[in-house]
């Protein structure tokens, strides 16, 4: 029964059955060797211009942006700077466009990021960068 199944190496085309495609072939090459140096100090000065004006509000980042902040720097610490990207484009989304779902998913969670530990974190990807 289990044999039968098309997905087992064993019934590659070279045992007589037919090749399966391989799910992770277009995403197999890391972000990273996809942005130039140029790219990713795109990505970090756009991290750097949301904490200037965070920096300029008389606010602490909301959770949302707390959140989205965080994710972009630990996808930019994997080299992966597209996923990074989404997580910008998320942080700056006006409170009415953003998913109520994950809003409340997000509310849930301590909040524990100051924009300066923001800053020291992004100083330490741009840091091993060069």
């Amino acid at each position: 029964m289990i044999a039968s199944f098309t997905g087992l190496p064993s019934q590659c085309a070279s045992a007589g059955g037919t090749k399966r495609a391989d799910i992770h072939q277009a995403s197999s090459t890391p972000d990273s060797t996809r942005y130039s140096a140029e790219q990713k100090a795109e990505v970090h000065a756009t991290l750097e211009a949301i904490l200037d004006r965070l920096d300029g509000m008389p606010r602490a980042p909301d959770p949302w942006e707390e959140t989205c902040l965080v994710l972009a720097l630990n996808f930019l610490e994997s080299g992966l700077y597209e996923r990074a990207l989404k997580q910008l484009d998320d942080c700056v989304l006006p409170a009415g466009e953003r998913s109520p779902w994950r809003e409340r998913q997000i509310n849930r969670n301590p909040r524990r990021y100051s924009v300066v530990r923001l800053r020291a974190r992004l100083a330490g990807v741009k840091a091993t960068i060069r």
